[in-house]
């Protein structure tokens, strides 16, 4: 048997001294005991978890282009296995393509192992290797992000059936929207099934999908909504958000034959999305006079939410053919929420000039309106001064007053001796004494 210690340089004991020699053998035992501790191996990558010094070591072991891949690959399941993701993550990213394809051939079977494993019994374990498992999409080749996303979607589909959905550092709508079609074709699936976590499957399609999925999702929630009645908010909501034409035929529908509560969640629906396909139904509704108040208020707040100069155009006829002042004055806020300041002299130019105006009702539903607009409605304002119209003068003279500058001023004095009033003021209130006013105002900012 050879000398161990002559072998290592360590001087040899002679026959008197069988102490000595086993403390040299314990040395050199020891010695060797504490390489192979230090050396990458499954077994040492697995006790590192454990160690202070444990996850240095197997960092350094993912980066080391030394290491054999497959231990690499462990050491980076281990690092996620004690909360390091990131650290993995980036390291991974820092790779040539060639060598990191070469881990993640180890690297991906081990997360999907780990995350089927842990599903059941270690729910939030199996969450991170979900996180861990979608990060290495972009890292790897077209045939890694088709075995991944096989691997995430039974998951995440069970998680929205049941309707007990969790997000970890990676978002499911983030991991749908990088899956792509055939996520969308999944959730379409569970919207055609009586499920109850529908609203949350929907919101995701209306998000992810594309114009096709959009569409056979409301035809399945319209197809719900119409055999089981009541129909709940919920589902007005649902359908409202995915839009389409079939939701918008269903939506219109209940607007004009439905009654009550219906015809009003319908039209709350039709808000949900910006659907240009509904605006001439939505300003019709909102201008006909036969319908009910409370429908046609809230269809107001469609127009908004589509806007374009379609609602412009469409929002200045009510104002210029509506009976009722309170429409015409409804007309005029959702004009200006449409256009903003380029709304206001149409608008104010749109007002029936033999209908009669109560200063109060100007001031607190025209001007304290038009003052929101802020400094942008100034040059608009003082081209009103100059307008054919009298309420558009005198609301221009009226905002000023509290949007207008020094600099307003001789605007203000071109229109001094304008004797016109407004029917419905107060008597002897004309355009030009209420601009002589402002202009005194104004002088002493």
């Amino acid at each position: 048997m050879a000398n161990i210690p002559a072998l290592m340089g360590f001087p040899q004991p002679g026959p008197r001294q069988p102490k000595r020699h086993a403390v040299w053998v314990a040395i050199v035992l020891g010695v060797t005991a504490a390489a192979g501790c230090n050396k990458p191996s499954s077994e040492n990558i697995q006790l590192w978890k454990t160690t202070e010094k444990g996850p240095g070591k197997l960092a350094d072991v993912l980066a080391d282009r030394t290491v054999e891949p497959k231990l690499r690959a462990e050491a980076a399941a281990a690092l996620v296995d004690i909360g390091k993701a990131d650290q993995v993550e980036a390291t991974l990213t820092a790779m040539p393509a060639n060598e990191r394809w070469e881990v993640l051939k180890t690297l991906l079977p081990l997360y999907m192992s780990s995350m089927a494993a842990t599903k059941d019994s270690a729910p939030e374990k199996a969450l991170t290797y979900r996180d861990a498992l979608f990060s290495l999409r972009a890292l790897g080749q077209a045939e890694d992000q088709s075995r991944i996303d096989a691997a995430l979607m039974p998951g995440i589909e069970q998680e929205l059936r049941t309707g007990r959905v969790r997000n970890g550092r990676h978002s499911i709508e983030k991991i749908l929207t990088a899956v792509g079609p055939s996520a969308g074709a999944m959730l379409v699936k569970l919207l055609g099934e009586p499920i109850v976590g529908y609203p949350q499957v929907a919101e995701l399609l209306a998000r992810v999908g594309d114009e096709g999925t959009r569409q056979k999702g409301a035809e399945n929630l319209v197809a719900r909504a119409k055999a089981h009645k009541p129909i709940t908010d919920q589902m007005w909501k649902s359908i409202g958000i995915l839009g389409g034409p079939v939701a918008l035929k269903f939506l219109e529908d209940r607007i004009a034959n439905g009654k009550g509560d219906e015809a009003v969640s319908a039209v709350r629906a039709l808000q949900q999305k910006r659907e240009p396909a509904a605006l001439p139904f939505a300003l019709k509704t909102a201008g006909d006079s036969k319908a009910d108040k409370s429908i046609r208020d809230e269809m107001f707040g469609v127009v908004e939410g589509i806007g374009g100069l379609e609602a412009r155009d469409g929002l200045v006829r009510i104002i210029q053919t509506d009976k009722e002042e309170l429409v015409r004055y409804r007309a005029f806020e959702s004009l200006l929420a449409v256009s903003k300041q380029d709304g206001v002299l149409p608008g104010l130019e749109a007002f029936p000039a033999s209908a009669p105006y109560k200063k109060v009702d100007v001031e607190d539903l025209l001007v304290k309106l038009i003052e929101k607009l802020g400094p942008p409605v100034r040059p608009v304002l003082v081209k009103a001064l100059e307008s054919k119209f009298p309420l558009a003068r005198m609301t221009a003279v009226m905002t000023l007053e509290y949007v207008g500058k020094s600099e307003d001023v001789p605007a203000l004095e071109r229109v001094g001796k304008d004797s016109t009033t407004i029917k419905g003021f107060p008597a002897g209130a004309t355009v030009g004494k209420e601009a002589a006013r402002v202009a005194d105002l104004l002088r002493k900012k």
